[in-house]
């Protein structure tokens, strides 16, 4: 997908994949809201169809979020210009450029011709089309791939800025070993019940 992506929209989908932020937080996002020395950023304000709206979805969207240094590097490069007040990604159309993004006609112009164009390899090594999946697919893909690196459920739920553990749980199939913690302690259990045969 980052491949077939036009090079104005790969950092953002770049960061959308290692946060897993919303779309309205990725296109809501302000300069000054990025700690670059830490390598983080602060969801605060969120794009919606009525502009920027200060507070996010919840009170649990309003986080700080890590991401890591190769994304860190291509977001300098990216905000290097920008005023300390400017919103990260705006649209780049000539004549229309720096508004905000809205979310209809980046999918039309972006995204779905991108998902259309792009390919993977399958297991054996035959070249695939990307499922028809939407952008909000970079933040399960986020979710997922933390949870198969074994960050905690309660980890994630905080990262994503879930109000709710049960959207979190969505997730919990792809914890690896999930049931290692459960069969350790029976294990370790001194007078384990039995029945007689």
């Amino acid at each position: 997908m980052l491949d077939e992506l036009p090079a104005a929209w790969r950092t953002m989908c770049l960061l959308g994949f290692y946060t897993g932020l919303r779309w309205g937080e990725l296109s809501g996002l302000h300069r000054h809201r990025i700690d670059a020395r830490r390598s983080r950023l602060f969801v605060v304000e969120v794009n919606t169809k009525s502009g920027i709206k200060e507070y996010p979805k919840s009170s649990k969207s309003r986080r700080e979020v890590p991401f890591p240094p190769h994304v860190l590097e291509a977001l300098e490069r990216h905000i290097h210009r920008l005023d300390r007040d400017a919103v990260v990604f705006t649209t780049i159309t000539k004549g229309r450029a720096g508004r905000l993004l809205a979310d209809s006609n980046w999918r039309r112009q972006t995204w779905w011709p991108t998902v259309e164009g792009a390919h993977y390899f399958d297991s054996d090594g035959e070249q695939q089309l990307v499922p028809h999946y939407p952008p909000h697919s970079m933040r399960h893909t986020c979710a997922s791939w933390l949870v198969q690196k074994g960050v905690s459920l309660y980890e994630v739920q905080h990262l994503l800025g879930h109000e709710s553990f049960q959207t979190t749980q969505r997730y919990a199939h792809l914890q690896p070993d999930a049931h290692k913690a459960v069969l350790g302690a029976w294990e370790r259990l001194d007078v384990p019940l039995t029945v007689a045969a």
